[in-house]
Formats: structure tokens, C-alpha cells, sequence
């Protein structure tokens, strides 16, 4: 039996290291509220955009394949024209991609707490990039599908590393925001995207180039650049960042994170190694808000990965249109789709809030898959494109800023974050294979794969309702004992 002298110390170390108790010092003081927006502020500025435009550009090379597909189709000039590839053949390249990125996500992923983790999204950067250039000499199916596989393993890891990489700089409360922001790339490189691919369509057979090996190279290269300057543009870390921040500043950081977290990163960090952290990966597999998680993400992955890809091919089987109005036509719904990341992904962090606007963005895209596929004139289809955007988008980012904010460690972040976005991509690979272009018998509405998307959809909705009435039981027991498992603070619902 525990003495009441161990209880006792037990106690006062819990209230002397409360979140509350720490915050509530600083929180009384106006002047140090005002240096933490400064403060906060400046970090932003140095990360956020900067991030933004990494995420745009793997987003961009991963998927305009799509585009690659469908540009100067009416002088075959397409990719599968060009190189003599099939459906079939096309679903197993865009599938091997993840899988790749199932098997290298974990991995890298967990590199990211032993190295300097800017420098590791710069090596994801460059070598994804590299790959990238390559693919505009894509003249048979191997070279379609070695290069898509390669894509895959060189880019695994980067979604969640940022996910990773944030928790390093901001407290739970600010991450969604953050992580909105930065995944509004996804939605703008899409429509880019298609300003791109229609622009670079005009330059098809240009210096004996097709439009679409003009894209891939044009892409690449502009990739290749921000990735090596990433390396002195990037900082790594608050405590190692003495370029960036003064002294001062890096101290305020550390005591921002210590007011939510407890010391995690101070109390972690050392004496790490991999065969440790190993077995804490595998501890992760234990845990039943892990599988939660997992399925949580796996859905809005799924739709979201099925709108990047076949929206091109949405659209043109909506009406009959030329290659560069499909590109033009594709903008809207991921510019739809951005604002309501931005919009939603805020309101979260303003109300410490991650589960009911999963639910409600998640109802939102079933309702947009059901008009899309069952409403008649096309205009009504179109609209349902872009409610579905409008509901998928946002849940990507909340789901992901929901797994960080219910990890209390580096090298526990890193490996939940891993593992969600590892098991979240074999719905991008069942909807690669299986749906749209992988469904021949599906076209031209598509009724089976939009709604297999939207059931997903409600499943995500489900798994939040379950994540959040499990996550409050134990915000019951924290609150009544001070601690359940490693943690001592509130789980975010």
C-alpha cells in the first residue's frame, strides 16, 4: 500500500507542474501576454508560410498526375496516350505510391526525433523532388510504376512530420489553426493546379516536350529549389533555433510549452535512442485511441485523396467539355474547400474543440457526395462538388491536430502521428484501385464510388462521437485523480 507521504508528494508535484497553475502565472500578467503574441507572431511568420509552401508543392507533385492524364487529350498527347498506358495500369501506379508510403510513413517519421527534424523535411523534400523531374521520362508502365513507388517512399513521412514538427513549436490549443493553414495548400495547389496544367497545355511539343512532361519538370525543379533552402531557412528546433530567436525568446518558448505540456520535450529529449523508441512504436499499437484514430483519418483520406485525383475526371463526366475547361472547372471546389479549412480548422483552436466539428464537417461532405450523385441538373451536380469539398477538406487537418493533441511525448507524437497517417493511406489505396477510373462499370455518374466515400464520410463522424465521449470519461478520471496513464492534463474533445 502507497504511504500518504508518497500520495503527498505525488500532489504537490502534479500542482506545481499543473498547466493551469503554470498559465494562470503569466496569464495575470499583461505584459506577458503581449510578449507572448509577439512572440507567437514571429514564429508564425518564420514557419507557417514557409510550411504552406512545402505542403503545395508535394501536394502538386504528387497529384498532377491527374492532370498529366487528361491535358491535350483531344491531340492525344496525355501521359497514358503518350506512354501506352491503361485504366488498369494507371490505378496500380497512382496505388503504388502508397504503398510505398505505408511502409517508409513509420520510419521516417520517427528519424524526425533524432535528427534535426528541418533538415529531415528538407532531405523528404529533395529527393521527392528529384523523383518528380524524372517522371517526364515516363515512356513505358515500369517507369510509371517504379517512379510513382519511389514518389512514395521518398515523400512518406512529410504529412505528419509537419504535424510533428508543430508540436514542437505550439501548444495543443494552437496546432488545428496552424496545421489548417498549412493544409490549405492541399485545396489551393489543386487549383493551381489546374491553372497550371491549363497554361502549360499551350507550350504541348515546345522544345519536343509534351504538356505534360513540361509539367512534371517544371514542378520538380521549382521543388527542388525550396527544398535545398529549406536547409538554412527552416529552423530546427526552439532550443537550437539562435539564429532565429534571441535567448530570451527561446526560453519563453520552452516555458509556453512547459505551461500545457509539463516538460515533455525538456524531460524526453534526453538520453533517447531507437531501440527504445522502438518499443515504444509498439506500445502505440495498444492503445485503443490509436485504432481510433486511425479509422477516424482513414475516411476523410479516402474522399479527400478521391477529390485530388479524379476531380479532373469528375468534371469531364459531368458535361462535355475541352481539357483546359475540365482544368479551369476543377478550381472551384478546392478553392471551396480551402476556405472552409481555414474557417473551420480556426473555430476549433477558438473553441478547444476538435470532435463536433469533425462530426459536422463529415455530414456535411455525405450531404455534398449525395447531391453530386443523385441530383439531375448539372449545375446541382456541380454544387455538390463543391459542398463535399467544402466537408472533406477541414477534417483532414482537425483529425491529424486531434492524434498530436492526445500524445504527451516527442517520440509518442511522432509514432501515433506515424502510425494514424500509415494506416490512413490504405484508403487512398482502396480509393486508387477501386474507385472512379479503378470502377470502369461506375462511370459516367460514379453513383457507387461517391457514396462509398460518403458512408466513409459518416463513419468519421462516428469515430469522432466515440473518441470524444471515451476522451471525456478520461478528462473525469484526470480530474478526479490528477493523472491517467502519463498524462496530468485535459485531453482536448
Amino acid at each position: 500500500m502507497k504511504s500518504s507521504n508518497d500520495d503527498s508528494v505525488k500532489l504537490d508535484i502534479r500542482q506545481r507542474t499543473s498547466p493551469s497553475v503554470v498559465s494562470s502565472v503569466r496569464s495575470i500578467d499583461p505584459q506577458a501576454q503581449e510578449e507572448d503574441k509577439k512572440l507567437l507572431k514571429k514564429i508564425d511568420w518564420r514557419i507557417v508560410p514557409w510550411i504552406f509552401c512545402l505542403y503545395f508543392l508535394s501536394v502538386e507533385d504528387r497529384s498532377n498526375v491527374g492532370y498529366a492524364m487528361t491535358m491535350n487529350q483531344a491531340e492525344k498527347h496525355t501521359l497514358a496516350d503518350t506512354a501506352g498506358l491503361s485504366g488498369k495500369e494507371n490505378n496500380i501506379g497512382l496505388g503504388l505510391f502508397y504503398v510505398a508510403y505505408i511502409l517508409f510513413e513509420v520510419p521516417s517519421n520517427l528519424m524526425m526525433a533524432h535528427v534535426n527534424p528541418a533538415h529531415w523535411i528538407a532531405r523528404i523534400m529533395i529527393t521527392w523532388s528529384i523523383v518528380t523531374c524524372c517522371m517526364a521520362a515516363i515512356s513505358t508502365a515500369w517507369h510509371f510504376y517504379l517512379l510513382r513507388f519511389l514518389l512514395g517512399a521518398f515523400e512518406a513521412g512529410f504529412w505528419p512530420g509537419i504535424t510533428y514538427y508543430n508540436t514542437l513549436w505550439y501548444r495543443p490549443e494552437e496546432i488545428s489553426a496552424r496545421l489548417g493553414v498549412v493544409y490549405l495548400a492541399g485545396p489551393a495547389s489543386g487549383a493551381f493546379g489546374g491553372l497550371i496544367s491549363a497554361g502549360i497545355q499551350l507550350i504541348d511539343t515546345k522544345g519536343g516536350l509534351y504538356g505534360w512532361q513540361w509539367l512534371f519538370l517544371i514542378s520538380g525543379l521549382i521543388s527542388v529549389v525550396f527544398g535545398v533552402i529549406t536547409i538554412y531557412y527552416l529552423p530546427s528546433t526552439p532550443e537550437n533555433s539562435t539564429r532565429f530567436l534571441s535567448q530570451d525568446e527561446r526560453t519563453r518558448v520552452k516555458q509556453r510549452l512547459e505551461a500545457s505540456t509539463q516538460e515533455r520535450i525538456v524531460l524526453d529529449t534526453d538520453e533517447r535512442n531507437m531501440k527504445r523508441d522502438l518499443k515504444q512504436v509498439l506500445s502505440e499499437f495498444k492503445d485503443f485511441k490509436i485504432w481510433l484514430f486511425c479509422v477516424l483519418y482513414f475516411t476523410p483520406v479516402m474522399a479527400a485523396t478521391s477529390l485530388g485525383y479524379f476531380i479532373p475526371k469528375i468534371v469531364q463526366q459531368i458535361g462535355t467539355y475541352t481539357s483546359i475547361q475540365v482544368s479551369l472547372m476543377s478550381i472551384p471546389p478546392f478553392v471551396f474547400g480551402g476556405i472552409m479549412v481555414y474557417i473551420v480548422t480556426r473555430l476549433s483552436d477558438y473553441y478547444n474543440s476538435r470532435g463536433v466539428f469533425i462530426m459536422g464537417a463529415s455530414c456535411v461532405a455525405f450531404i455534398g457526395f449525395c447531391i453530386l450523385s443523385f441530383a439531375e441538373p448539372i449545375g446541382a451536380r456541380y454544387f455538390g462538388l463543391m459542398v463535399l469539398a467544402g466537408g472533406t477538406y477541414p477534417t483532414v487537418p482537425l483529425s491529424m491536430a486531434w492524434t498530436a493533441n492526445s500524445k504527451e511525448d516527442p517520440v509518442s507524437v511522432a509514432s501515433a502521428t506515424g502510425i494514424v497517417s500509415s494506416v490512413a493511406n490504405f484508403g487512398a489505396l482502396i480509393c486508387t484501385f477501386a474507385l472512379y477510373s479503378g470502377w470502369p462499370s461506375d462511370a459516367p455518374r460514379y453513383i457507387g464510388s461517391n457514396m462509398i466515400n460518403g458512408g466513409a464520410m459518416l463513419v468519421a463522424a462516428l469515430c469522432a462521437l466515440v473518441l470524444r465521449i471515451h476522451l471525456s470519461r478520461l478528462n473525469k478520471i484526470i480530474e478526479r485523480d490528477g493523472i491517467v496513464g502519463d498524462r496530468t492534463y485535459r485531453y482536448i474533445l
